[in-house]
């Protein structure tokens, strides 16, 4: 996103608004393809070492994210919205956006998983906690299921942390396009791509 408003003379508050608002559009055209998760990375723990002047554009734009796109483009009654992450670490403006969303939007046909403050190694210190506490299998005490269809819209080919665990057998998309670019068509082409493609995941 950096890049790209750099390369487009714009501030980068626009260019993350921009951002937010065509993260609403492809949740709203997988909605459509019957996708039922989706995980959006929004921030890594890492990501907060960046300077103020580089996380306040992320924060105010998943705020709006959260307050206005979400209610205005999905039905709460079939949507829900999950923050996963170290919501301490956070603004208390962001998580304050996001437990209203979590208690607004509680529908069970399409869930947005929204990553913020993410880090791996505390998401596995967590299932396995649950998984000690109630007696079962580590697999099954994530909170998010296993992942399908990665796409990145950077050329660089790394998942930066993203669900390791779970993208272990997910299809990777690494586009030089950038997320402001993306159009309907791009997402339709990758979805029927993957659904033509056998899933064997190691077998």
């Amino acid at each position: 996103m950096r890049r790209w408003a750099k390369s487009r003379g714009i501030s980068l508050a626009e260019a993350y608004l921009q951002g937010a608002e065509k993260v609403a559009d492809i949740l709203q055209v997988l909605r459509r393809h019957n996708v039922r998760t989706v995980s959006v990375y929004n921030l890594s723990r890492a990501n907060l070492a960046r300077s103020q002047a580089e996380l306040e554009p992320v924060f105010n734009a998943s705020i709006h994210f959260l307050t206005h796109l979400i209610p205005d483009r999905f039905e709460p009654d079939d949507c829900s919205v999950r923050l996963h992450g170290d919501r301490t670490v956070l603004p208390s403006e962001y998580v304050a956006a996001a437990e209203r969303a979590e208690s607004v939007m509680r529908g069970e046909e399409f869930r947005i998983n929204i990553l913020a403050a993410y880090d791996a190694n505390d998401e596995l210190r967590t299932a396995l906690q649950q998984a000690q506490k109630r007696g079962g299998e580590i697999r099954g005490a994530f909170d998010i299921e296993d992942v399908d269809l990665v796409i990145r819209t950077s050329p660089e080919p790394l998942l930066s942390g993203f669900l390791p665990l779970q993208t272990q057998y997910a299809q990777l998309r690494f586009l030089t396009t950038p997320l402001n670019e993306l159009e309907e068509r791009h997402i339709d082409e990758f979805i029927d791509d993957y659904r033509r493609t056998p899933q064997l995941r190691g077998r």
